[in-house]
């Protein structure tokens, strides 16, 4: 009975840290290399920046304590995709990315697939956009109207649809817009914020910690666990 007192409680801890403070993302295929390889099981520090509680179902998007992240560092974050109004952001896939633009930064995005936190030298045609900021107005512009009208669809609580080239949120056209979370600009795997779309403060899940352990499956059965990387930390690293 002793021990199968002890065994609970290990149980009852190992879950307690694991929802609270630790969990641990495998890095899918096509990895995010170098940083970080395929078959990676990376801990999370949910922590970093403020620990969200879970689950939201239950509590809403409460977070006990401040933080973000800053430009390089590699994060968990929920995919913002996948967000409905039946579908809360702990309840959509966790990916992992690193961060490229912070909110407030505007980006150049040309049609050549590049993105650029200053302006291009050549003349190149490029969108500007800016990461909206908390409690903030951006103005609405042909360069950012597809890429708000989607973020405020499913981040926002409003509906918004283009009409003429306009934006309508809730049946009024407006020339600007006050966004309600502060939104990042992330990449990773292959694809960026191109792709998933701009992560709201509200699905940042915490910070890549270390590799606890590697496995890579293309590998001979004999070879598939990579040593080297056992508690290899995941560094900042600097931006182009």
């Amino acid at each position: 009975m002793r021990w199968i007192g002890v065994a609970a409680a290990a149980l009852l801890l190992a879950a307690g840290v694991r929802l609270c403070g630790v969990s641990f993302v495998e890095i899918p295929g096509g990895g995010a290399s170098p940083a970080l390889l395929a078959g990676d099981r990376v801990a999370v520090d949910k922590t970093a920046y403020g620990l969200r509680l879970w689950p939201m179902r239950r509590w809403g998007y409460v977070r006990r304590g401040e933080g973000r992240p800053g430009r390089g560092e590699w994060v968990a974050f929920n995919d913002p995709s996948a967000g409905s109004d039946s579908l809360l952001a702990d309840e959509c896939p966790v990916f992992a990315g690193r961060v490229y633009a912070l909110p407030g930064d505007s980006l150049w995005v040309d049609s050549l697939g590049g993105v650029y936190r200053r302006r291009p030298a050549g003349g190149r045609r490029c969108r500007v956009v800016e990461l909206p900021r908390r409690d903030a107005y951006v103005a609405i512009t042909p360069d950012n109207i597809r890429w708000y009208a989607r973020m405020i669809n499913l981040h926002e609580g409003a509906h918004a649809v283009i009409i003429a080239d306009s934006l309508c949120v809730s049946g009024h056209f407006v020339p600007s817009f006050r966004f309600s979370h502060d939104y990042f600009w992330l990449s990773g795997g292959g694809e960026d914020s191109r792709s998933f779309g701009f992560v709201p403060d509200t699905h940042l899940l915490g910070r890549l910690s270390r590799v606890v352990w590697s496995w890579d499956a293309a590998a001979p059965w004999y070879a598939r666990f990579r040593f080297g990387r056992m508690m290899k930390k995941v560094g900042e690293e600097e931006l182009p």
